[in-house]
């Protein structure tokens, strides 16, 4: 049978467990302590079954020792393999940020508020393609409880801290390890583009509240992380993780500026002729199917500068209008 997975141990007593999802990267994470382990992450449905079960047997980690499940926010790349972690690790508490945990513990929230997040506001949907897949991979289910911003969770000789970095989702957490020398983000910071394995971009950072977004970046820039973990990149070193933040900041501004510019040539956008003349200036990810996804930097630059004077909106919901203001 062949391997489903990657493991590596980029710091002491944390694994990696890479899996290949539509050609991109998915990273789960395991933290031992001496007393018990933590994942961060569930992956999609089969996930765990595929990858972290045949990890934990490699690394010596019998599943009843995983105690903590951590997920990072509510796409179904990240809570999809919730309903697995109940079935074949018997012993974890699920947790997630309160912001997140509706949405997390319900397939049908998630996809009215954030799979289909843009349909009844923005009069922007996913395909039933898309649709019906994100209901195939996404095992939602209950959670245990919440964590906090600043929640320490001690796995004996090591703990693990939790940080609230909201802006790709109003409740994403991150963890710190090794006194936060090693950052897990999962998707708090997308850089210029969300990449295939190979590095080839795929689609655009899908951030989605602005001012938040960018209070992660300045936040996690502060830390220094001499090593910085996501779901989808490969590992960072300090320096590495330093440019990468930095791109990731200059990004968003890079982005706004693309808004207002398009917005200046036309009088009363469509958000629909907003995202094509927008999509091939933005970034060099395929144009074809990936408007979906710069809707969610566009819509959240257009509320932000909104919310700040310079654009305004006129129309009804699922039929907006946008001008400079």
């Amino acid at each position: 049978m062949s391997r489903h997975y990657e493991l590596t141990e980029p710091a002491p007593r944390v694994h990696r467990i890479d899996s290949m999802l539509g050609g991109r990267l998915l990273s789960l994470y395991l933290v031992r302590g001496d007393r018990e382990a933590l994942l961060f992450d569930t992956g999609v449905r089969g996930t765990i079954t595929d990858s972290l079960l045949p990890a934990l047997a490699e690394v010596g980690v019998e599943p009843a020792a995983v105690r903590t499940v951590l997920v990072s926010h509510c796409d179904v790349d990240h809570f999809g393999g919730i309903e697995d972690v109940r079935a074949h690790l018997p012993s974890a508490r699920l947790l997630a940020h309160e912001r997140d945990r509706p949405i997390v513990e319900d397939i049908e929230s998630f996809l009215a508020s954030r799979g289909r997040g843009f349909a009844k506001e923005y009069g922007l949907d996913e395909s039933a393609e898309t649709i019906a897949w994100m209901r195939e991979v996404g095992g939602a289910g209950r959670l245990d409880g919440v964590v906090e911003d600043g929640d320490a969770l001690d796995l004996g000789g090591v703990t693990v801290r939790v940080h609230h970095v909201p802006g790709h989702t109003e409740g994403h957490i991150a963890v710190g390890v090794h006194d936060g020398s090693v950052l897990i983000v999962g998707d708090a910071v997308l850089g210029e583009s969300v990449d295939l394995a190979d590095g080839t971009p795929a689609f655009p950072p899908t951030y989605r509240y602005v001012d938040d977004y960018r209070r992660t970046i300045a936040q996690l820039a502060t830390m220094e992380p001499a090593l910085l973990l996501t779901a989808h990149y490969p590992t960072m070193g300090s320096r590495q993780a330093s440019l990468f933040l930095d791109r990731s900041r200059s990004y968003t501004t890079e982005l706004e500026q693309i808004v207002v510019d398009e917005l200046g040539r036309r009088e009363g956008a469509s958000l629909d002729d907003l995202l094509e003349a927008v999509n091939p200036l933005a970034g060099s990810w395929p144009q074809e199917g990936t408007e979906g996804a710069l809707a969610y930097p566009v819509i959240g630059h257009l509320e932000d500068l909104e919310s700040r004077g310079i654009v305004r909106r006129s129309g009804v919901p699922g039929d907006y209008r946008w001008a400079l203001a």
